[in-house]
């Protein structure tokens, strides 16, 4: 005999509630980070580059790529971590400090890494690991130095937030349709769990956020179009650093950066999205003339 729809006992929160707020559930996967995270780095980007900047940028920078040498040196990869924790710290503060020093700077420690593959005792895959020393620090800390570049544009401030902003809101839109209506496949080999659907309503959530923000803050240089085409790119690039980052896992075995957030994943987990986002950003906000 069949049996009819499970209804919760009295005073036990209902399935809906639970998958919320549970141990597992959205909420704590993803709303309370948010809470946590969002008005801090709001706060964060709209001080001055001297000392703040300068103090975040690179504390980020060198969490995130050592994130990702860790996950190297776990699936037995040797890169040199200090070296690259190094050069991803230069390549997130120079540009906007002291652009000129920034070519030397880099190509003394990339040498100096080639220099570590080539003399160090055990050249079993060197120079391997020598690319692999390079690319997190290029990855993480190469795309988080355009921030800084941001925030030194005529309101700056402004403009970091937006990105900010129409990222979170594209992700936040994207995961909450595609959890209910996502029936397309996106990146099924990359991210199973993304759809179409949702990648268009995170493209839909960045230009609502884009247009409030044009009709609410006015001010010279913030038209409507511009603020539209910028949240557009933005939800792009969002995107397309989220499977990034779930490859570089992938490939890694790895389901999570780190547990540094207690449980939320790693810190790169949380800026995989922001770090593309920020280079098409400061490009797009140069080519219009801001």
């Amino acid at each position: 005999m069949s049996s009819g729809p499970s209804v919760p006992a009295p005073g036990l929160p209902s399935p809906a509630v639970t998958s919320v707020f549970g141990r597992d559930g959205l909420f704590w996967r993803r709303g309370l980070p948010a809470l946590i995270l969002a008005p801090l780095l709001l706060w964060l980007a709209s001080r001055e580059i001297v000392p703040i900047y300068l103090i975040a940028i690179p504390l980020f920078a060198a969490l995130g790529s050592g994130e990702l040498y860790r996950l190297l040196a776990r699936v037995g990869y040797r890169p040199s971590w200090l070296l690259g924790i190094g050069l991803s710290v230069v390549l997130a503060v120079v540009p906007a400090v002291a652009p000129v020093l920034l070519a030397p700077l880099q190509a003394a420690l990339v040498a100096v890494a080639l220099a570590w593959a080539a003399f160090r005792h055990d050249r079993d895959h060197a120079l391997q690991d020598w690319a692999l020393t390079l690319a997190p620090a290029l990855y993480v800390g190469g795309l988080l130095g355009y921030y800084p570049l941001l925030r030194l544009l005529p309101d700056g401030a402004f403009w970091v937030q937006v990105v900010l902003g129409c990222t979170w809101a594209a992700d936040i839109a994207a995961y909450a349709v595609g959890r209910r209506w996502g029936r397309t496949k996106l990146a099924p080999t990359l991210s199973p769990g993304k759809s179409v659907e949702g990648a268009l309503a995170g493209m839909a959530g960045a230009v609502l956020l884009a247009a409030a923000l044009a009709l609410l803050a006015p001010a010279p240089g913030r038209s409507l179009p511009l603020l539209v085409g910028l949240a557009l790119l933005v939800a792009a690039a969002g995107l397309v650093g989220d499977l990034a980052e779930s490859f570089v896992k992938r490939q890694l075995g790895a389901k999570d950066s780190s547990g540094l957030l207690l449980g939320h994943g790693g810190l790169l987990d949380r800026l995989d999205s922001l770090l593309g986002a920020g280079m098409v950003a400061y490009f797009y906000l140069v080519a219009v003339g801001r």
